[in-house]
C-alpha cells in the first residue's frame, strides 16, 4: 500500500472511491506528471530487467530519476494502480506492439491509455458509438469500430495519418501479455523502439516531443521544431524539459552507439 500512496502522491492526487470522474483526473495527471520515454527501457534492458518493472521499482524511478516508460511499463503499472484503488481493470492487446486498459464502471466499459505518448486525456467508451474523435496539440485521434471486438485507432496530424493500430477488445491479465512484452525488448534493427530516443511530456498547453536530436513543441495552435546538433545543448534542453539525470542521457547515447546509432559526432 505504501507504493500506491507514493504513486498517487506523485500524481498530486488523493485516494478516493472509484468513479468515472476520479478516473479521468488520474489519467490527466498521469499524462502531465509522467513522461513516455525510452531512456528507462534501454536501462532496464542493459541491466537485465527485460520485463515490465515492478510497481515498487516503477514508483522509485518516478521519484529518483523522473522516468516513466514506454507503453507496457506505463499502462501495466497504471493498471496495477487502478486495481489497487478498487477499479475493475483489465488489459487489452493493441496491434502492433501496444496495449491499453479496459476499465468497467457501472456496467460501462472504457478504453484508457496513458502509454501512447498521445493526448488521450479521458476514458473512451468505445461501445457507445461507432466513431469517437479526440483533439489535442495538433493531433486528431479517431476510434472506429470494425466489429464487436475490434476497434481502430487512427492518429492524424495536418490531415494525414501517421500511425494506425487496432484494439482487440477482449479483457486480458498481465500473464497473457508476456510474449508481447518480450517482443517489445527485441534487440534488433526491426524493433525501432530499441533504436531511437523518444520522450513525450504534456505540460500545460504544450506538448514536448523528443525524437533523437529533434524537439517539437506543440500547442493547440502551432508546432515549433528545434534541431540540436551539439551534444551539450541537447543534454541541457532534455534535462530542462524532462528532468532526467545526466547519467541516464549518457547511458542512452552509449546504448545506441553500441548499435551503430550515433546522434552526435
Amino acid at each position: 500500500m505504501q507504493e500506491i500512496r507514493r504513486y498517487t502522491e506523485y500524481l498530486n492526487m488523493d485516494i478516493e472511491t472509484p468513479t468515472l470522474n476520479y478516473l479521468q483526473r488520474l489519467i490527466q495527471q498521469h499524462l502531465v506528471r509522467i513522461p513516455y520515454e525510452t531512456f528507462s527501457k534501454f536501462y532496464y534492458y542493459s541491466y537485465g530487467e527485460k520485463r515490465v518493472p515492478s510497481l515498487s521499482t516503477f514508483v522509485d524511478n518516478l521519484y529518483d530519476k523522473g522516468w516513466g516508460g514506454t507503453c507496457f511499463t506505463l499502462n501495466i503499472n497504471f493498471g496495477r494502480l487502478l486495481k489497487s484503488l478498487g477499479f475493475d481493470c483489465q488489459f487489452v492487446r493493441v496491434q502492433p506492439g501496444h496495449l491499453g486498459l479496459m476499465i468497467t464502471l457501472d456496467d460501462h466499459r472504457y478504453y484508457v491509455d496513458v502509454g501512447y505518448g498521445s493526448p488521450i486525456m479521458k476514458p473512451v467508451e468505445l461501445e457507445a458509438r461507432k466513431r469517437h474523435l479526440l483533439h489535442g496539440f495538433g493531433e486528431e485521434i479517431i476510434f472506429t469500430q470494425k466489429d464487436r471486438f475490434l476497434f481502430e485507432i487512427n492518429r492524424r496530424s495536418n490531415g494525414k495519418t501517421f500511425v494506425t493500430k487496432e484494439i482487440e477488445w477482449r479483457p486480458l491479465e498481465e500473464e497473457d501479455l508476456i510474449a508481447d512484452i518480450d517482443s517489445s525488448y527485441l534487440d534488433t534493427d526491426e524493433n525501432v523502439t530499441m533504436r531511437r530516443i523518444t520522450a513525450v511530456r504534456f505540460q500545460g498547453n504544450q506538448c514536448y516531443f523528443l525524437r533523437n536530436e529533434t524537439l517539437k513543441v506543440m500547442t493547440y495552435r502551432n508546432i515549433r521544431e528545434y534541431q540540436m546538433r551539439d551534444i551539450q545543448r541537447w543534454k541541457d534542453i532534455v534535462q530542462e524539459v524532462y528532468q532526467f539525470q545526466n547519467a541516464s542521457l549518457d547511458d542512452t547515447l552509449h546504448f545506441l552507439k553500441q548499435r551503430n546509432v550515433t546522434l552526435f559526432n
